[in-house]
Parts: C-alpha cells; structure tokens; sequence
C-alpha cells in the first residue's frame, strides 16, 4: 500500500505475490498490471476483501490511522512498516525475502544495495561542505527537515541542510527564511517542465547566493523521496547537483 513497499516486494523477489497494490505504484513496469485499490486515503475495502491477501503491508507515516484501523476492524493481518535511513533499506530487503521466502534473492540486492552505498559514502567523503535547500512544493514553500532521508543523502554528498533542525518532518517555510539562510544550492524536488517552473520562479530573487550562481537544479522526486534500492539513483542525482556547484557550472538549461 505504498510505492516504495511495492519497489521493495520486487527487488526482495515477491513481485509475483503481490495481488494489489495502491494507485502510486509504478515501478517496476510490471507493477503497473497488478490490480489498483485506490489511493492510500481511499481504500477500495470490498475489492481488498475479494482479493483475500494473506497479509497487507502498509507504511506507517503514509497511511492514515483511520485507514489502518479499518483494516484491523476487517481482521485482516496487517504489517506497518517504516524506514527513514539509507542503511534501514538493506534490513527491509532481507526481511521481506525471509516473509516471501525468497531470501536468496532479497540477501543478494540487499548485498549489492549496501555495497553501492558504501561506495557512494566513500567517493564523497571529505567533500567541501555546502549549505543545501531542498524544496518539496513552492504553493506553499515546503522543505524537510533533518529528520527525512533527504537531509541525509544532502549530508552524504557534502551539503548541510539548512532546515535540518526544523520540528516537523515536513515544514512549511516561507521565502524570507530561505533568503536569510542564502544557500549555496537550491535543490526542487520535481521532475519535468514543473521542475523547470519552479527553479525559474527562484529567479525573482537574484541576489540569492544559489540563483546568482545558477545552482538551482531539479532531481527526481520518485527517486529521491521512495524508500527503496532506487533511492541510490536519486543520491547519484544529488551529488552530481552539489559536485556541479563546487565546480562552479551552472545548472542544464
């Protein structure tokens, strides 16, 4: 009942148990035939019935509690998970062979996910350090803070969030404190024409230490925000970002 947990059930060898999923999940391809239910808000509870799963995998900050209590009402067996760090990946992976019982498949890309990151750690070790914001939405201006997976890819690839210790997950912000905090980097998490849009909207502030250089770049949120072996693609994404603004080239047009 998540992207990221569909992404997951695949690389771990269980794509083929899975007999419904939510609306969001679209990758791997093959996830895109198996029967939809709907948004996570909005359920398809009869159709879930008619399907009888042995279990249902939800995630914990995704999931509406009513949701989840709805699904207990109708007894059905119900696993809540979550991962907020990149190491949390690996784990996730074996667990879920070990429910499948596809385990020599979920060991080998849990393996090869914990190798590429280490890889990753090392290439940008010692990295001189930027002050990095990250925008999730610009209507409102929403960031994260240093409790979300992004401020640790940030971290990894050299750069500081500068709302990581911002309370809430997601934090809604106003311009004036991005303007104050003058970041090196201006990281839109929105792929496409919308990305464009929202990194030209930056160019109202031309005195912006991120616009003046024209290190303003969009990454891919499906990539960046989705708790599966492909996030490792979205921090390649981040590093690349943050290695162009040390090597002082301004952002593809």
């Amino acid at each position: 009942m998540s992207p990221h947990i569909t992404e997951l059930l695949f690389a771990a060898g269980a794509g083929g148990r899975i007999v419904g999923v939510d609306d969001a999940s679209d990758y791997p391809p093959a996830a895109r035939q198996i029967l939809r239910l709907g948004e996570v808000t909005a359920l398809d509870m009869e159709g879930l019935l008619r399907l009888a799963p042995s279990l249902i995998i939800v995630w914990e900050t995704g999931t509406p509690p009513r949701v989840r209590a709805e699904l207990e009402r109708l007894h059905l067996q119900v696993l809540v998970t979550e991962q907020r760090k990149l190491d949390e990946i690996g784990q996730v992976l074996i667990e879920f062979g070990r429910l499948a019982g596809t385990s020599p498949v979920a060991d080998e890309a849990a393996r090869r996910y914990r190798a590429d990151l280490a890889l990753l750690r090392g290439r940008y070790e010692g990295r001189a350090r930027l002050q990095v914001f990250y925008q999730v939405w610009d209507r409102p201006l929403y960031t994260l803070s240093g409790e979300h997976v992004v401020s640790e890819m940030i971290s990894l690839c050299g750069g500081d969030n500068i709302f990581a210790g911002l309370a809430q997950l997601a934090p809604i912000v106003d311009r004036e404190a991005v303007l104050a905090r003058n970041p090196d980097v201006i990281l839109i998490g929105a792929a496409g024409p919308d990305g464009d849009a929202q990194a030209a909207d930056w160019n109202r502030f031309p005195n912006l230490k991120a616009v003046r250089d024209q290190h303003v770049f969009a990454v891919d949120p499906s990539l960046v925000g989705r708790m599966a072996p492909r996030i490792l693609d979205g921090v390649r994404e981040v590093c690349s970002a943050l290695e162009k603004a040390r090597a002082g080239r301004p952002r593809l047009q």
